[in-house]
């Protein structure tokens, strides 16, 4: 069947890990597309709140949903990985996405909104942040998941 090709049955969670970290190429395009856009961002290249909004905020919030949904689904299919119990349960894992996404908001409102400019919180947040979340999405897609898994599907 096709569910077994999928990263997670959740459609928009399965095509948002496997377009920004599913395979090898796809994850070097998202991080070197990150990395350099946010370095021009950061650095002052081009000041337009339109792309600080779309590569700090939008684009991290999309990732940290998929980031931690496909961490449930995972820490659920795979007992030897050693994650909390409340991310394997839908109510911490939907509070530890609004906090993330309550954290970005407010970080990202202080910035477009200009009340403070400074070059190293942009760095943070458009660069170190989002490619910190790319990792941890990749390292999800390429464990192993256990034998007893691997022999049902």
């Amino acid at each position: 069947m096709s569910e077994s090709n999928q990263l997670h049955p959740n459609k928009i969670v399965h095509f948002s890990v496997e377009a920004s970290v599913g395979s090898r190429g796809n994850f070097r395009i998202t991080v070197l597309g990150q990395l350099i856009i946010g370095l021009l961002y950061s650095f002052g290249f081009f000041d337009f709140r339109i792309v600080g909004l779309i590569i700090g905020y939008i684009l991290p919030v999309i990732w940290v949903i998929g980031s931690y949904r496909f961490l449930k689904f995972r820490a659920m299919k795979t007992e030897s990985l050693p994650f909390p119990g409340f991310i394997r349960k839908d109510p911490g894992n939907m509070l530890v996405i609004i906090v993330d996404i309550v954290f970005l908001s407010i970080i990202w409102y202080i910035i477009l909104a200009g009340l403070y400019d400074a070059t190293w919180l942009k760095f943070i947040f458009t660069i170190f942040f989002p490619l910190l979340t790319l990792s941890m999405m990749r390292s999800l897609v390429i464990i192993p998941q256990d034998k007893e898994d691997k022999g049902n599907e």
